[in-house]
């Protein structure tokens, strides 16, 4: 975006109509506006907010109105308007924004019309089009989200520390234009979520003649609308936690700064990092002995079953004549041949004839003594693989019952050096809000497992619902086709996820280098910047042996918050690029009071910054503020104005183009 005029008529200060024309030049692209206090330097930066989304943040109540063109009007019963035009360049089209409100005077006061008015305007093949009432606003969102002004259009003493504000993540997103694939994620939706494509995919699939299918996609709905307040209250438990993990570091550094308890509070990390070993090797351990106890069933259950056994049939009177593996059936056969295996003759009532006889009676089927023993020997076998089981079983139970032990041991070690610590009186406070704060996020952790599980129950669930919906239609012809934009859909959607999340965590880590790299050259100290998730600005000291997290002074805010801005211009930039990222466009930044909170040097260093960042750069300045950074800048301003404040209620605006 360029900007490339600005008209103002009885807007506050500025009586009448006065017009800024802003440098469009790349080389000294920088238009300076020089203002004394009170002469409407703020109010000018709220003029673009006024016309762009109609509000104004003013510290006063006062009327938009021109107060000495409200008393000529009131004096004479007449009417009168107060007006800002925006002309300026996007993705190549020329825009044309216009808000105005109308007063008048009733019953001796000036009122305002309620229905302020705006027009918006392009031009296309030499031809003015007007864009329609109904898509005004949602156009000018298009061209600059109201999420994104703040960060473009920056007021230095009223905005504060712009990179901890709630929505930090949703404007980042939209100036990096990762936004797209958000608004294609939702677009895609669910097939519980109305008005979304799996939804209308799935609404139109022919469920006739089968009530399963009805049931099924009912239950799907209900899942998917359960799956989404889960992932909502997992997203907010992890928020807490990465608060709880704040409190805990920050007291953590707290602590080990106090001399008399820095020992104390390393030996207690290293004991709580042996602890979280201990409970993997717990974790572990445990699930090789139910993987042991199932591998085996048998032995554990007949272990006792088989070892009683055979102390009841080893006091049993059995015989031992029989001759183990053989039966009566063979000795019969034997005796019909009438000649043994060994050549032996059998005759009837012969000596051989006899014994065999005799051996018979000792031999199943006829002797139930044979079948016992053969009971007791198969018992045997399975009682001595049984107590090797048990020796490893219990091999396996000894190593849970010493983790299980040293976890205590470790914990009561833990308490002790909590009371040792809790007893000095100068950290007991920070020891106890460690403590609450470690308790908390321990009982926050508990919550989230119990959370992820029951996410991935109703997962499960979904995915059985629609293996079960899937096959009660798809016999069906006329859902056949359907069915496969369904899953084109889904497979679509499956992929711009993995997309979003990828990408998500690349511009993050390029943001964070690219705002590092700008902090560098504009702050003189030993700091860094950490960017998480959220697309949160933390700063760290990389003075000491741990980095710790710092106060900071107004003067390091501004130079955060200019650090953080220039890295998501350039970022922005370079994403423009991308073709993956089509709405990413670059934006000019119009900073009032940029140098307020800041010292000479942060001046200097931020003004050999922001001209090579910003493709245009519109400066609201005070001229003793400005004396810091002339050196720097003066090559590079195009155009320069003054406000020059002739009384409280009317300042004019001189100048224009610089000599070369």
């Amino acid at each position: 975006m360029i900007i490339k005029k600005i008209t103002l008529k009885n807007f506050r200060q500025f009586k009448g109509e006065q017009i800024i024309e802003f440098s469009q030049d790349t080389e000294k692209n920088i238009t300076l506006i020089l203002g004394d206090n009170t002469s409407g330097k703020t109010t000018l930066l709220q003029a673009f907010l006024w016309a762009f989304y109609g509000t104004a943040n003013f510290k006063s109540k006062d009327s938009l109105l021109n107060a000495a063109v409200s008393e000529e009007i009131l004096t004479r019963n007449g009417n009168s308007e107060v007006s800002v035009r925006i002309e300026l360049e996007h993705e190549g089209m020329f825009y044309n924004i216009v808000r105005s409100q109308k007063f008048s005077v009733k019953e001796n006061y000036v009122i305002s019309d309620p229905n302020p008015s705006l027009s918006l305007s392009t031009k296309k093949n030499g031809q003015t089009i007007q864009f329609k009432s109904l898509h005004l606003q949602n156009k000018l969102e298009e061209i600059l989200p109201k999420d994104l002004s703040i960060y473009f259009l920056y007021d230095t003493e009223r905005f504060g520390n712009i990179t901890s504000k709630s929505d930090v993540t949703k404007s980042v997103k939209s100036i990096l234009g990762l936004t797209v694939l958000d608004n294609l994620i939702k677009h895609l939706g669910s097939t519980g979520r109305s008005g979304t494509v799996l939804n209308k995919f799935s609404s139109n699939i022919s469920n006739e003649g089968d009530n399963r299918a009805e049931i099924a996609l009912r239950k799907i709905e209900e899942a998917e609308y359960k799956l989404e307040e889960l992932t909502k209250r997992i997203s907010q438990n992890r928020t807490e936690q990465s608060h709880f993990q704040e409190v805990i570091v920050n007291t953590r550094a707290i602590l080990h700064g106090l001399e008399n308890v820095s020992k104390l509070q390393k030996e207690k990390e290293d004991k709580e990092k042996q602890v979280e070993e201990q409970k993997n090797l717990l974790s572990s351990s445990m699930e090789d002995y139910r993987a042991f106890l199932k591998s085996s069933t048998f032995s554990f259950v007949g272990h006792n079953l088989c070892r009683n056994a055979i102390e009841e049939l080893t006091n049993a009177k059995l015989d031992k004549k029989s001759i183990q593996g053989m039966n009566a059936i063979a000795i019969k056969d034997i005796i019909e041949r009438r000649v043994c295996v060994c050549g032996t003759i059998i005759e009837k009532d012969s000596v051989a004839h006899k014994n065999l006889v005799e051996e018979m009676r000792f031999l199943p089927p006829q002797s139930i003594g044979t079948l016992i023993n053969n009971f007791k020997q198969q018992a045997e076998t399975h009682l001595s693989y049984a107590e090797n089981y048990f020796m490893s079983l219990d091999s396996h139970y000894k190593r849970i019952v010493t983790h299980n032990m040293s976890i205590g041991d470790l914990l009561d070690e833990i308490n002790y050096i909590n009371t040792e610590i809790s007893g000095e009186d100068s950290v007991k406070k920070h020891q106890d809000d460690l403590l609450t704060a470690e308790k908390k996020l321990d009982s926050l952790q508990e919550n989230l497992e119990d959370l992820n599980r029951k996410y991935g129950e109703l997962q499960k669930e979904i995915k059985d619902q629609i293996d079960i919906h899937e096959m009660s239609i798809q016999s069906s012809t006329k859902n056949n086709e359907i069915l496969l934009y369904l899953k084109y859909a889904e497979n679509i959607l499956t992929w711009v996820k993995s997309r979003r999340d990828n990408r998500e965590y690349e511009i993050k880590n390029q943001l964070e280098s690219k705002v590092n790299y700008y902090f560098k050259k504009m702050y003189h100290g030993k700091r860094k910047v950490i960017i998480d998730d959220k697309f949160r600005v933390n700063l760290i000291t990389t003075d000491l042996s741990n980095e710790l997290h710092t106060d900071e002074s107004q003067g390091l805010e501004t130079v955060k918050n200019f650090a953080f801005i220039s890295g998501l211009v350039d970022l922005a930039k370079q994403k423009l690029s991308d073709s993956y990222e089509k709405d990413a466009e670059a934006y000019p930044l119009i900073l009032d009071a940029p140098f307020s909170n800041a010292d000479e040097k942060h001046v200097k260093n931020i003004s050999e910054v922001l001209p090579n960042v910003a493709n245009q750069l519109i400066l609201i300045v005070m001229a003793k503020d400005w004396n810091y950074a002339k050196n720097s800048l003066q090559s590079r301003v195009g155009k320069e104005y003054i406000l020059s404040k002739h009384s409280e209620v009317y300042t004019s605006v001189t100048g224009g183009d610089m000599s070369v």
